[in-house]
């Protein structure tokens, strides 16, 4: 006789996302959206968090409190 395992996983719960940015990646990720607006008024941005915009083609650092913008041109 063979016994089937079984497994009681109850309730999994969706995760709750409440940030663009993606806080598990490692320095020096560059996360790339497709418009500024998608990221330019968020505040919870992990300090030094680097970001490309590619309606914009510049590069967004967040500095704790502002975005630090770099034109590559």
């Amino acid at each position: 006789m063979y016994a089937i395992p079984t497994f009681g996983l109850g309730v999994i719960a969706s995760p709750t996302f409440t940030s663009v940015f993606d806080d598990t990646l490692t320095f020096p990720t560059i996360q790339v959206f497709d418009t500024e607006s998608e990221f330019i008024d968020q505040t919870d941005a992990p300090d030094y968090t680097i970001v490309h915009a590619k309606d914009t083609d510049k590069l967004y650092v967040w500095k704790g409190y502002t975005w630090v913008v770099y034109n590559q041109n």
